[in-house]
């Protein structure tokens, strides 16, 4: 009797918690969910959002995009009005972040850590760059979720690995089979997960061959259920921007340490140039570090479910550096779902300390997290082509050239300007012949993607060999609008007829 109403306290505690986790996330991913601007990743989910239901799906494979997502963004596009729509276009992200850190308390709750499961999930809940993503038009979060049920399931199968109990068999399959056919970038964790059987599960299990046995059946019976879709990724011919890696730049020591502070140091980051924003709380990274040792010695009597977090946190990066050094891939983007194990051995840190010591640390912990977390709100984490694009259109008209340092730009000042996209260009020579016809050209500097671009001193160099420059006019901090006048033959010889300025 005892223990059966033992079990219904410990089970009511942890849907609470998980209830009081989702709510926590999902409000700090709602608050200011339409304010930031949509970069480039966000217009293309904007574009493709709108086209009919064949095109969307077209447009997705040519980019070796899993159709799904964007079919939910295109229900969500018709249905919200359109002072929302950006608003509208985040709020599955967001729904799917907060069920990530819901997810999380789960994980560490099961781990044994009461109060360790507490403070992952707030871990997870105001990580500056989880919100981030959570209040982003792309589907990291969407593939994330289902991903941390898998989690959830394979720490089940190490713990237990020969229980009869099918739950943790249905979690990983369900859960794997839901990330996969969200996203290509969850192809790795099939590996991480076989990787942690193979380390955590298989030496403790009575059944070896059987526990294998069942294991193949079930990532095979996988692949086969998502082999349809991939097999159309396979077969549509790859066209634009996004079909590839090529505009991933290389990785350099500041890049580097940009994601690992950014995924698990709760360092808030801008989402293009993955430029740290000055630290609100100076030591904050190696406290984390400090928490993650002490939860993995928290764990020294589960070794098994300290290797698999261990795994699943640190294999990504690993086999991403790896590949990195042929071609690279290193972005926070296809790094994020390392960052919940990280937080579960952080949360789990707690632990360590005195019972009375936990209760006092908890609230401590959330007010620490949600000043960290407040900057993020007000901070330029986007570049400003809204700004950009205003700008432009009070000054451009048709006939003028805007000379871009990035190639995505006609992209980012189309979307807020239409009539801004075809005045686009990168080519010198376009611009040049427009001076010469005494049309002035405007030189804008600033990131649309993530891809390289020339440095801010070479491309003020290029455009001051075409003529005079004007001083800088800012949109944000990471783009610079400057106008290069027409030389004065030109506008006098296009005076006869042209509109000159």
């Amino acid at each position: 009797m005892r223990a059966a109403s033992d079990h219904r306290s410990e089970r009511a505690g942890l849907l609470a918690g998980i209830g009081l986790v989702f709510a926590a996330s999902l409000a700090a991913r709602l608050h200011g969910l339409g304010a930031k601007p949509l970069w480039l990743d966000e217009v293309i989910t904007f574009t493709r959002a709108g086209r009919p239901l064949h095109g969307l799906v077209l447009d997705s494979l040519r980019n070796h995009h899993l159709p799904g997502f964007f079919v939910i963004e295109r229900a969500a596009l018709l249905l919200a009005p359109k002072a929302a729509q950006v608003a509208a276009l985040r709020l599955v992200p967001a729904l799917a972040g907060a069920a990530c850190a819901a997810l999380v308390f789960a994980i560490a709750w099961s781990a044994g850590g009461r109060s360790g499961a507490w403070l992952a999930g707030l871990l997870m809940a105001f990580a500056p760059l989880q919100v981030a993503f959570g209040q982003e038009a792309r589907s990291y979060t969407l593939m994330m979720a289902p991903l941390l049920l898998a989690l959830h399931g394979l720490l089940g199968l190490v713990r237990a690995p020969d229980a009869p109990s099918r739950r943790p068999w249905l979690n990983f399959g369900l859960g794997t089979a839901g990330a996969l056919l969200v996203l290509p970038d969850a192809l790795p964790w099939l590996a991480a997960a076989t990787l942690a059987i193979l380390a955590a599960a298989l030496p403790r299990s009575r059944d070896r061959i059987g526990l294998l046995r069942r294991w193949v059946a079930l990532n095979a019976a996988l692949l086969l259920l998502v082999a349809p879709a991939y097999a159309l990724l396979l077969l549509v011919p790859p066209q634009g921007p996004m079909a590839g890696f090529a505009w991933i730049p290389p990785p350099s020591a500041s890049f580097l340490w940009a994601d690992a502070a950014s995924l698990y140091f709760m360092r808030d980051a801008t989402m293009v140039t993955m430029r740290l924003l000055p630290p609100v709380l100076p030591g904050f990274a190696a406290a984390m570090a400090l928490l993650a040792i002490l939860g993995l010695w928290r764990l020294r009597r589960a070794r098994a479910e300290a290797l698999v977090l261990l795994i699943v946190w640190l294999g990504l990066p690993i086999a991403l550096g790896v590949v990195s050094l042929v071609h690279p891939v290193m972005l926070p983007r296809y790094l994020l779902w390392s960052a919940p194990p990280f937080f579960v051995l952080a949360g789990l840190g707690i632990e360590a300390l005195p019972p009375p010591a936990r209760l006092a640390a908890l609230p401590a912990a959330a007010a620490v997290l949600l000043f960290n977390l407040a900057p993020y709100y007000h901070a330029e984490t986007k570049p400003r082509w809204d700004l950009a694009a205003a700008r432009l259109a009070a000054r451009a008209t048709a006939g003028d050239v805007i000379l871009a340092s990035d190639g995505a730009a006609w992209a980012m000042l189309g979307h807020y300007d239409p009539a801004l996209a075809p005045l686009v260009t990168q080519r010198r020579a376009r611009a040049a012949a427009a001076l010469a016809e005494g049309r002035p050209v405007f030189a804008i500097y600033g990131p649309a993607g993530q891809g390289a671009q020339p440095s801010p001193a070479a491309f003020a160099a290029m455009a001051a060999s075409l003529g005079p420059l004007s001083p800088p006019q800012r949109a944000g901090s990471e783009i610079v609008i400057r106008r290069i006048s027409p030389p004065p033959a030109a506008r006098i010889a296009c005076s006869s007829g042209a509109i000159c300025r």
